[in-house]
């Protein structure tokens, strides 16, 4: 079980659809944020010290990630399930492994990937933000604190992961259930905006199925970042005992 497991992750980071993804994900936060980019290169005085950090965060508190990031999560190892299934590799891979086996396998690459990617892609548009800006900037200054972009960004992508692999999660479920690729990358994406427009047109309280709050929690949380991430969490374990259903429903039909 555990080579089939650590098989499947290896398979999902190593697809050229991981790394595409992560690269659109960087260009996504630079492009919806090209204003920003076009006054920095313009000003005549130098920027601020970790002017650099700045902008990454203020790129991830626009509509770039919220809009691709249902999309982008998808793409790796979503619909690698009715792959399988369409191409009758399914029969083979059970008859070498256990149908739990393979289940936790595909949840896991799927729940690795789909973080994964949000958050490569995040760290690269970080790297390319440190080379295009830090020799803009001016020398830090020794009677204010240190900033922190770097750690702000590091902390919110524990949530990011977690939201990214459910995302990914759920369309691979989907697309078991209805033996559809297409719907492995619909479905993340229908069902994300159904939920945003629900609690912000008719259920502003019902912050809990919000996404956006999942990825930015307010102080309506009572218990911090451990709110959302434990609300993900228990959404993660619901879409793997869906899958897992879905799949030995598929295998009984071998």
């Amino acid at each position: 079980m555990r080579n089939t497991i650590l098989s499947s992750v290896r398979q999902s980071l190593c697809s050229a659809r991981f790394w595409l993804g992560a690269v659109f994900i960087a260009l996504v936060l630079f492009l919806t944020s090209m204003d920003a980019v076009t006054e920095a290169f313009r000003a005549e005085d130098p920027l601020d010290y970790g002017f650099h950090g700045k902008f990454i965060l203020d790129a991830l508190d626009g509509d770039g990630l919220t809009i691709c990031l249902p999309i982008v999560c998808a793409l790796p190892y979503a619909a690698s399930f009715v792959d399988d299934v369409k191409t009758n590799f399914l029969k083979l891979y059970i008859s070498r492994t256990s149908c739990r086996g393979y289940i936790l396998g595909k949840a896991a690459g799927c729940l690795v990937s789909g973080g994964a990617v949000i958050v490569l892609g995040l760290w690269l548009a970080y790297g390319v933000s440190a080379i295009l800006f830090s020799p803009l900037e001016g020398p830090p200054d020794p009677d204010a604190a240190a900033p922190e972009h770097a750690m702000t960004l590091l902390r919110g992508c524990a949530l990011i992961f977690l939201s990214g692999g459910f995302w990914s999660l759920f369309g691979m479920t989907m697309s078991a259930l209805m033996t559809s690729r297409y719907i492995a990358y619909a479905a993340p994406f229908i069902f994300y905006y159904v939920l945003i427009i629900l609690c912000e047109r008719y259920f502003t309280e019902l912050y809990v199925i919000y996404p956006k709050a999942w990825l930015a929690p307010g102080a309506e949380w009572r218990m911090g970042r451990w709110g959302p991430a434990l609300v993900i969490a228990e959404l993660i374990v619901l879409a793997v005992l869906c899958f897992g259903a879905a799949v030995r429903r598929r295998v009984r039909s071998l």
